[in-house]
């Protein structure tokens, strides 16, 4: 992800210290946004406190019962990232008081954090003497990332970091060394890596293991002798080693120099990283709405409407509502489920499966619709939903009757993919039961991680080992037009796959930021994008809406940063090139944003206001005949009715400019 945080500028030679030593809930931004999502999500009200009074409270007084069954929860305002188990320890052993099973997940998750950034400091500290240019960088890392992994597993400030000697003492097993591998060069690369030492091993008589290990050096001396000449670059930029190819034409993949574009990179890949203690927390609140849709929601029905008249008229009635979960009968539809699976029949268990996801999706269908009902203590509250709301809570009951499913992330859509055992994909869209599908392989089209055409199998496969980024996927065109009328004809359709619960929050998340840039809260709203951005690098929304709150804050290259990156992952945008170009006119850019209204028109040439803003660019570069074209299409386009104010000053433009031909 590229630079787009205000608070995550200036970090030095990769220094972490600075983001492990950040504490977020001084921000009044990140406070109020917090409030919102515990308020989106459950009955919890958080009070922002001193050090003094939180501590007092002691462990047992972060969350605290109030007389009106909302709970408090307590947080001082200098709360640093690895005090955050702490409080997500209290949060989901109060959530799942009767699931004890999964008291302990998000505490085990950051533990393993912490386990693995200490590895890697070991990790690289035993390898410095094979670091020769940029080993002043490798030096500080190993010491702040076995400090920072400490910090999370001791829950304690990282006062003094281990020095690189005592570090590289500390020992590793082959599995950490192979684990740290993965941890630190990705998915990708590691692959990669693993393929090019096979190739090796083919034709040189050395061992594997010795091969694997040079691999190792020879990628970490790469990476550090790359970053000290980008750091050196970045201090004096006019040298342009780093820049032997000419930079691109196209406006809106021009970012910044080389150098400049590869430190952010790195920088921010670091940074998400140490910040998870903040996501999971944020995850803690949210899996409390989960199951609070789950065990609160009641059955949709006649019930509720006389309720809600009697209620209206002044009158106590109170016709009792049985709790969805019980109307359905999952408990034994789930122990039904359980009984097949153990016989191993694969027709009669995938039968049984599609039985609950028909019947949890017929309950959840019938619930009244609300454009803005999604979240999980509104669903509860009003038993109203709309798309993303029927997710959440046809999601919550498959998983509780264990079905295996996948949320589905369309353009201003949310949908399932229910998985069978008999290895079929479902397309499950939780409002409108005559949507439902059978997904095939001429109905997505991308490639996989090899290169080849992407499949149902690959799905299949994504469903058993998900990852954060998702599976992205062009829907292709046809019988399917109905289902997505408002995205324009001529834009790609496109679909991202995601494990079920991240799925849910990512597009929680997005419409909070929505909701909270129409309420005005522009900083909150930033929060918002900021943390959907950090769960999901690859929604070219996400990005867009980003570039919008900064645009409004006025961090316009920060704003340029965010819809370059939506634009590098859907080409096919109108409204981000228009917004792009925009961006760059106020910065005096006018040939870059003329390419950018350009697009914006060639993607959709029915908005009448790109032809305007290319009009005004167009005669900033004093290209008279193509800025009377571009205002001629925007007054034949512009509605009259809605537009006329802007037509006539349009209009006055146009004899201007011709006036002076």
């Amino acid at each position: 992800m590229e630079q787009v945080d205000e608070q995550s500028s200036n970090q030095p030679m990769f220094e972490i210290r600075p983001v492990i030593e950040q504490k977020p809930f001084e921000n009044p931004a990140v406070q109020f946004f917090f409030s919102k999502w515990c308020e989106i999500n459950d009955s919890i009200e958080p009070q922002y406190v001193d050090r003094k009074t939180w501590e007092e409270r002691g462990v047992k007084g972060i969350l605290e019962r109030n007389i009106d069954g909302k709970q408090t929860l307590y947080i001082p305002h200098d709360l640093a990232l690895w005090e955050m188990v702490g409080i997500m320890e209290t949060v989901d052993h109060d959530t799942y008081a009767q699931k004890p099973e999964k008291k302990d997940t998000a505490k085990e998750k950051i533990l393993i954090l912490g386990k693995e950034f200490q590895n890697a400091g070991i990790y690289i500290a035993k390898r410095l003497n094979f670091i020769t240019n940029g080993r002043e960088i490798a030096h500080g890392l190993a010491e702040e990332f076995y400090g920072y992994g400490q910090s999370l597993i001791e829950r304690k400030s990282p006062e003094q970091f281990a020095s690189v000697d005592e570090i590289s003492k500390k020992e590793l097993t082959p599995s950490e060394t192979d684990e740290i591998d993965r941890f630190l060069a990705g998915d990708r690369l590691y692959k990669a890596r693993k393929a090019s030492v096979e190739r090796k091993a083919a034709i040189d008589p050395k061992s594997m293991e010795e091969l694997v290990e040079q691999e190792r050096c020879d990628t970490l001396a790469q990476f550090f002798r790359v970053s000290e000449k980008a750091f050196l670059l970045s201090e004096n930029p006019q040298t342009g080693e780093l820049q032997s190819r000419k930079p691109p034409v196209k406006p809106w993949l021009i970012n910044a120099p080389i150098h400049s574009g590869f430190l952010r990179k790195v920088e921010q890949s670091l940074k998400n990283t140490i910040e998870t203690p903040k996501r999971e927390l944020v995850s803690a609140v949210f899996l409390r709405g989960l199951e609070k849709v789950v065990t609160d929601t009641r059955e949709a029905g006649w019930k509720y409407a006389v309720n809600t008249l009697f209620e209206k008229a002044g009158i106590d009635l109170h016709l009792e509502q049985r709790k969805l979960t019980e109307v359905l009968r999952l408990p034994e539809l789930k122990a039904e489920l359980e009984a097949l699976r153990q016989t191993g029949d694969i027709e009669r268990i995938s039968a049984k499966e599609r039985e609950i996801a028909d019947k949890i999706q017929d309950a959840v269908s019938r619930f009244p619709r609300e454009e803005n009902s999604q979240n999980p203590s509104e669903i509860v509250a009003t038993q109203n939903i709309n798309c993303v709301g029927a997710s959440i809570l046809g999601g919550s009951l498959l998983k509780e009757a264990g079905i295996v499913y996948l949320v589905g992330n369309l353009p201003r859509h949310s949908l399932l993919f229910v998985l069978t055992s008999d290895e079929q994909v479902l397309w499950r869209d939780m409002l409108f039961r005559g949507n439902n599908r059978y997904v095939t392989d001429p109905m997505i089209q991308g490639t996989n991680m090899d290169g080849n055409p992407l499949t149902v199998k690959d799905i299949i496969h994504f469903s058993n080992h998900p990852t954060t980024e998702g599976l992205m996927f062009e829907v292709v065109r046809g019988p399917f037009d109905l289902r997505f009328p408002w995205i324009p004809r001529n834009h790609k359709v496109l679909l991202t796959l995601f494990e079920s619960e991240m799925g849910q929050k990512i597009q929680l998340l997005k419409n909070t930021a929505l909701t909270l840039s129409d309420l005005g809260r522009i900083k909150e709203a930033n929060e918002a994008n900021r943390l959907a951005a950090s769960f999901n690098p690859r929604d070219p929304d996400i990005f867009n809406n980003f570039g919008n709150s900064l645009l409004t804050l006025e961090h316009d290259n920060d704003a340029l940063a965010a819809y370059r990156k939506a634009i590098s992952i859907d080409p096919d945008t109108d409204n981000t090139y228009n917004a792009l170009g925009y961006v760059l006119s106020t910065q005096g850019k006018f040939d870059e944003a003329i390419q950018c209204y350009r697009e914006a028109i060639k993607n959709n040439p029915n908005i009448d206001y790109f032809y305007n803003n290319l009009g005004n660019a167009l005669v900033h570069e004093n290209k008279v005949a193509e800025a009377i074209d571009a205002y001629t299409r925007y007054v034949r386009a512009a509605d009259p009715s809605e537009n006329s104010k802007e037509i006539q000053k349009v209009k006055a433009k146009i004899q201007q400019l011709k006036q002076a031909i």
